[in-house]
């Protein structure tokens, strides 16, 4: 590789897309972008976190959540309100409208989930120590975990299931939409 190419590709690397919630629909959406070179994100507008509709606040948390699953940066603006924030800590935060971010990043704070054939393995580290959860890909709560699509709709069955991960932090809900918030990385082969 000549030392232009070499210049060229690591300029791309720095690149933001600017994009539009709308315009982005899945994770494939954001692998394509990856795989044009792009480093990130830039999200147009402005987003007031408690007022968003439901499913709309739940997209946005979504693509946070792929987009580091991907390895691409969003650079975003918006205001929290009263939203609860402490369980997305892990993902990128907005800059507010006095340029301060609503949240802090932790160094080498991490919330990830790995697919085995029967289990998720989910791997948490926003709060100090390790912690681990098995979730048995059987039970309807590994559905939200495990779910590709933004804004999911969380079905009578799932609600009931996935109590106890909203009480470790690994959903984030907001009235019937909710999505598993731990970064997808991979599969194990098992």
């Amino acid at each position: 590789m000549t030392k232009q190419t070499a210049e060229r590709r690591s300029n791309r690397r720095r690149l933001f897309a600017a994009v539009h919630l709308h315009s982005m629909q899945s994770r494939e959406d954001l692998v394509t972008l990856t795989r044009s070179g792009y480093a990130g994100v830039r999200l147009a507008g402005h987003f007031a976190l408690s007022e968003m509709g439901d499913r709309e606040l739940v997209s946005l948390i979504a693509l946070l959540r792929d987009a580091r699953g991907v390895g691409l940066r969003v650079s975003w603006s918006g205001d929290r309100g009263a939203l609860e924030i402490g369980c997305l800590r892990h993902l990128d935060p907005p800059r507010q409208s006095d340029g301060t971010f609503a949240w802090s990043a932790q160094q080498g704070a991490s919330l990830v989930v790995r697919r085995g054939p029967a289990f998720l393995a989910v791997e948490d580290t926003r709060y100090g120590e390790r912690r681990r959860f098995d979730i048995d890909r059987s039970e309807p709560a590994a559905a939200v975990l495990d779910a590709s699509r933004w804004g999911h709709t969380i079905t009578p069955e799932e609600a009931a299931s996935i109590h106890a991960l909203e009480l470790h932090d690994l959903v984030f809900r907001s009235g019937d939409h909710g999505v598993g918030i731990a970064v997808r990385q991979g599969v194990w082969c098992v």
